[in-house]
């Protein structure tokens, strides 16, 4: 428990230490100003109202997934699941903690239900992937005029990846045959074989349902991500789409802070400042970005704990 403890203050103090020394960088008088008198606030409201299909479409993909183990589960499960496990998620870097879905849940296997939320995360994570590999190629490129013996072989080697990670989630088949194979060599066996149980139910026509949703998903987190840059200062749509797509791969690979505080802010002031973008439009955007959905749905999260164990009751 002290060891838990002592990585949960650790996270908290690489957000706070952060977020101080971006403030300190771009100057909070100025972040303020930008608050208080946006170039346009149109672009806010329209990055807010999309925070309603960006939750529906969450809790629907869980719900999606959530019946492969439960086939009785409801919609309105799904989305208790959902908002709860993100108040859990919220303390963790990364959100891993959103494994805590499954205490949410009214019935069914929820060893099971946590292999479902990495598999949630997996296919969340390769939309990312994908679209962050194709923004830094872009990136890189721009700034270095697309000069070839830089620029095109980091292309090709994104390309191999990109197409590799995407076969793969394609065909689930072959990450079900590594895992049971996997685990036979461990002495958990049963367990991780319960833990992967419901990979049987999930074949080709389930992941790419799956891709699907993921990739809609990132789609109106990155709209979200522009709307709100452009609230702050007008910027071609290629500039702001090359920096905000590096700028989730970046802190999607550095999950070490306390609800990626800090590291967001910092990855998106540093990719924005690349494309002349002012570092107060990358700071406040990023920031709204965590405000509108991480912060919002968490507080709606918090009216789900009263659920907690009604599977007991």
């Amino acid at each position: 428990m002290k060891k838990a403890w002592g990585f949960f203050w650790l996270k908290v103090t690489i957000a706070l230490l952060t977020m101080f020394l971006l403030v300190k960088t771009v100057d909070f008088r100025d972040i303020v100003s930008a608050f208080r008198n946006p170039q346009d606030s149109v672009f806010i409201l329209l990055a807010f109202l999309l925070f309603f299909p960006n939750l529906t479409l969450q809790c629907y993909r869980w719900y999606y997934l959530l019946k492969l183990i439960q086939p009785e589960a409801t919609f309105r499960e799904s989305v208790v699941s959902l908002l709860g496990g993100m108040v859990v998620g919220f303390v963790t870097p990364g959100r891993i903690g959103e494994v805590g879905r499954f205490l949410f849940l009214w019935k069914g296997d929820r060893v099971q239900a946590i292999g479902l939320v990495f598999l949630d995360k997996l296919y969340a994570f390769v939309a990312i992937l994908v679209g962050g590999v194709l923004g830094l190629f872009f990136l890189v490129g721009h700034l270095f005029d697309y000069t070839t013996f830089i620029v095109w072989p980091m292309g090709v080697v994104g390309l191999l990846l990109v197409a590799g990670v995407l076969t793969i989630a394609m065909h689930p088949d072959w990450l079900r045959t590594f895992l049971y194979n996997f685990s036979i060599t461990l002495p958990v066996r049963d367990k991780l074989k319960r833990f992967i149980g419901f990979m049987d139910r999930f074949r080709r026509e389930e992941a790419r349902r799956l891709l699907g949703f993921s990739f809609l998903l990132y789609g109106i987190f990155i709209l979200q991500f522009c709307f709100f840059a452009f609230a702050f200062q007008p910027i071609p749509w290629t500039s702001v789409l090359m920096a905000t797509t590096s700028t989730i791969l970046t802190k999607s690979l550095l999950p070490i802070s306390l609800a990626d505080l800090g590291i967001r802010e910092g990855a998106a002031v540093f990719f924005f400042s690349k494309l002349q973008v002012g570092k107060v439009t990358a700071f406040n955007s990023s920031l709204l970005l965590f405000a509108v959905n991480i912060l919002l749905p968490t507080f709606l999260g918090l009216f789900m704990l009263p659920r907690l164990g009604w599977k007991e009751r």
